[in-house]
């Protein structure tokens, strides 16, 4: 499932290649395998503010602070992006006038995402490369049997 939502990220992230029209449907896809993700880490992010005032270390500490600051950065894009529609809303027959407030806040949080998500997966990495291990593990021994 992350590995969808990685890939649709960056193809989000590239509406100069998608177009706009796709730029904005895929968007609204991609809030799937996003609520996704976050309902998969529901556990993780329920003991957070407890473990965060008694348990974590500073690392930990930071990464918990990136991946809220990373999760408001989304929203505000998500957000500013249905309130900058040029091509959904009108298609539904939704009249929309876009306001260069929220213009520019979808197209300046929208350029800094991909660079915050890199950060996001290095300081993940190790469970990334802990559960791609188990999961390959188990292909084998699945291939075994």
């Amino acid at each position: 499932m992350d590995a969808w939502l990685l890939i649709g990220f960056i193809l989000v992230c590239a509406p100069n290649t998608t177009g706009i029209v796709l730029h904005e449907w895929l968007s609204l896809v991609f809030i799937v395998p996003l609520i996704i993700h976050m309902l998969l880490h529901w556990d993780w992010m329920k003991t957070l503010p407890n473990k965060f005032i008694h348990n974590f270390s500073s690392k930990s500490r930071f990464n918990a602070i990136w991946d809220v600051f990373f999760f408001v950065a989304m929203m505000m894009v998500i957000l500013s992006g249905f309130l900058v529609s040029v091509a959904m809303f009108p298609q539904l027959g939704i009249p929309l006038e876009v306001k260069p407030f929220w213009s520019e806040i979808h197209h300046s949080i929208g350029n800094i995402l991909l660079p915050i998500l890199g950060i996001h997966l290095a300081l993940h990495w190790q469970w990334i490369k802990s559960m791609t291990q188990k999961m390959m593990a188990k292909a084998n021994q699945r291939k075994e049997s």
